[in-house]
């Protein structure tokens, strides 16, 4: 048998390889020099001109044998993970063997000079159809020197300004000085992300660290985004730190069930574990604020004079992996941002840091983090189930510093509104009694002019914020129709079904009747016919009747809940509802218990469907997170207060999941569950409900069972 070797010309790989594979000439540039950093190179120099580009080091060099075996073969690197020692010690870059090839996407015609110490010099040529390799005569110890000519791109100021930038982006290390010259003006390439400066570069760091042996992400954040009145806002919340301990197998639960959910539970750690560990330092800043959000907010710094772009790059020690160089949105913001686009003042939903708010680095290597595999043209990564831990494990220490701001800034929104309804305004006076303007004393006078000036940039701020707030609530708007739709549907469905009420109820009895007229009943009876229960007729038809009576039930209660009078305000009696909204649960699941502690009498001006809508809510969660008990106790206290009526619901369930346990008002946000089929909007319902009427939820507790406090407002 004839053993093939199949041979491509060299000019078919460049293309394929070289021009094709790398995206731009940057990326071909920067791989150029990660083979000067793989070498060993304490420093590079870049040189561009019109005609050619010059790329020299000082590294460890090729011999000739070097350059047959390793150079010119593809897949042939001999780089292991680490080389060096002591200033020169460096995890190499490269791996693949396609370096060369980064040439040809810049020229068409190349020389290599390059020497290794106590050998001889070697010059490699190549136009990509024909290689030479000849010797020469090298004055300097060691190192590598190629030329790149006849150009594919015309190489103006701009682009080499545009290359310094890229190259600032996505080298990350000290171990190795780039320079780049242009018109004989050579200037060395710094670190995008230097020492960083809080009130210079950013507002807030988020540094995250992932330890994977022991499934914890530790989240540190540090913050001078607020003045420092801000603290007797907020006295339970430090404004400067804040340190958070995340359990990963608990925060990620849902993902399990969507990656492997015939995994065991070891099987589920193995999988956490082989992400491996790895680190970053996020940026957070506002993109020019206006002075009026600055003073309402208490902003520290309204202007950065170093803001960071926004852009969050990947580094592979000391190298980014292309196109996770900052450009790419890869961690999605906009979309988390687009998903939950609610400010951070609003009462309910889940703030998100936009795309143009956030800046840093992640840092991942190359062994530690071998899950995470370059795609095959090297210009991504696979994005396999490690990929997809990797970034989920990155949201969750970025959703703790989102609720740790969101916080910070409804203490702020409650004080400002406070504020507007306590302070009495000279302006209010004059408007319910404009003489009294000529009786206004001089300090009066300035206090007036000063809240027109307050009113004319409120009124401009407002027109701003339009938009914005309908953008804001466009999403709630978009799933309470969605939800209205549905219970459309049903109701359409009910009153459809409602002409056929009592032939679903009635039909059981009239086959019975049609059974023994037919004298087949005392067959069909007979104990040895309802031995099987598939062939127990009788059992079967009674189980029919279960159902159509919970059919009918479930009609009467659509239809009744769906009545205009539902949501019109009326003087309530709570304990008449509540045991109304009792009754019908525990008709249809016989395993609750649910109690009432209301006070006699207690009457409410509300509507209905207020009630109806938190306690269904909260009912139905207590069932679908214990659904597997055999029986559920549940107690609803009521009493009336000065603004609203105070409730507390409790159930001796199992509680919250363990990822709640430090933050259990997380519950309360969309999209939040810990069901794999879940929505997430039940206890987003309930906050959004409780706030509409002026109300607020007070605690939430998850660890004994489960405890909600909370006032029912007077707004209808």
């Amino acid at each position: 048998m004839e053993q093939l070797e199949y041979i491509i010309e060299d000019s078919t790989i460049a293309e394929v390889l070289g021009v094709q594979n790398f995206s731009n000439e940057e990326s071909a540039v920067l791989e150029l020099i990660k083979n000067a950093y793989d070498a060993q190179s304490l420093d590079v120099i870049v040189v561009i001109s019109k005609t050619r580009i010059i790329i020299e080091d000082h590294g460890i060099g090729m011999d000739r044998q070097k350059i047959l075996k390793a150079w010119m073969h593809v897949g042939k690197s001999d780089k292991e993970y680490i080389v060096g020692e002591g200033e020169t010690a460096r995890v190499l870059a490269g791996s693949k063997g396609v370096g060369r090839f980064a040439i040809a996407r810049l020229g068409a015609k190349a020389s290599v000079f390059t020497k290794m110490k106590g050998q001889e010099a070697v010059l490699w040529k190549t136009d990509w159809n024909t290689n030479t390799l000849e010797t020469y005569v090298e004055e300097k110890e060691k190192g590598t020197k190629i030329v790149i000519e006849h150009l594919r791109d015309n190489w103006t100021e701009s682009r080499v300004r545009n290359l310094r930038e890229f190259l600032s982006r996505t080298y990350n290390d000290d171990k190795m000085k780039i320079q780049v010259e242009y018109k004989d003006e050579r200037k060395e390439v710094t670190k995008y992300f230097g020492k960083i400066q809080l009130g210079v570069n950013c507002v807030s760091i988020i540094r995250l660290r992932y330890l994977a042996d022991s499934l914890k992400l530790i989240c540190d954040i540090e913050s001078d985004e607020f003045k420092e009145n801000v603290q007797e806002l907020c006295p339970e919340i430090n404004l400067k730190v804040q340190k958070i301990e995340i359990n990963i197998a608990e925060e990620l639960e849902n993902m399990k069930k969507v990656l492997s959910e015939e995994a065991t539970d070891e099987e589920w750690r193995e999988l956490l574990v082989s992400v491996g560990d790895f680190s970053a330092e996020l940026y957070f800043s506002l993109k020019n604020p206006s002075a009026f959000d600055a003073e309402k907010f208490c902003y520290k710094h309204r202007i950065l004079d170093e803001r960071y772009a926004p852009g969050v790059v990947l580094y592979r020690n000391a190298f980014s992996i292309t196109s996770y160089e900052g450009k790419k949105d890869w961690l999605e913001f906009g979309k988390r941002s687009r998903l939950s686009p609610a400010a951070a003042t609003h009462p309910t939903g889940a703030w998100r840091v936009r795309e143009n708010q956030m800046s840093g680095k992640v840092i991942i290597d190359k062994k530690e983090n071998d899950g995470l595999c370059d795609i095959i043209n090297r210009q991504g990564l696979m994005e396999n189930d490690i990929y997809k831990l990797f970034i989920a494990i990155i949201i969750a220490g970025i959703n703790c510093f989102e609720r740790y701001r969101q916080s910070i800034i409804r203490c702020i929104a409650k004080s400002n509104e406070s504020n507007r309804e306590r302070d009495p305004k000279v302006i209010d006076r004059v408007i319910r009694n404009p003489e009294k303007l000529t009786e206004l004393s001089s300090e009066e006078t300035k206090l007036f002019l000063h809240e027109l000036e307050q009113m004319k940039k409120e009124n401009k701020e407002s027109k701003k914020q339009i938009d914005e707030t309908e953008r804001r609530y466009k999403y709630d708007i978009r799933l309470l129709n969605m939800l209205a739709t549905s219970g459309l549907k049903a109701t359409s469905i009910a009153h459809e079904m409602r002409n056929d009420r009592n032939s679903i109820d009635e039909n059981v009895e009239y086959i019975i009747k049609a059974l023994k007229r037919y004298e087949i009943w005392d067959v069909v009876n007979d104990e040895e016919n309802r031995k099987y229960m598939h062939r127990d007729v009788p059992a079967l038809l009674q189980k029919n009747r279960r159902v159509n009576r919970k059919i009918i039930t479930f009609m009467d209660v659509m239809l009744s809940e769906s009545e205009r009078e539902q949501f019109l305000p009326e003087n309530i009696d709570v304990y008449d509802l509540l045991w109304n909204i009792k009754s019908v649960w525990e008709n249809d699941y016989s395993w609750i218990n649910i109690q009432l502690y209301i006070e006699g009498g207690l009457e409410y001006r509300s509507a209905k469907d207020i009630f109806r809508v938190i306690f269904d809510n909260l009912i139905l969660n207590s069932i679908q997170q214990n659904d597997a008990e055999n029986i559920l106790e549940i107690h609803i206290h009521a009493e009336k207060k000065e603004k609203g009526i105070y409730m507390m619901y409790s159930d001796k369930g199992k509680g919250l999941p363990a990822k709640y346990k430090f933050d259990p008002l997380r519950i309360l946000e969309v999209h939040e569950t810990s069901r794999k089929k879940g929505h997430g909007i039940g206890m987003w319902i309930v906050n959004n409900t409780i706030a509409n009427t002026g109300g607020e939820i007070q605690k939430i507790e998850g660890l004994n069972g489960f405890k909600m406090e909370f006032i029912i407002g007077e707004k209808i």
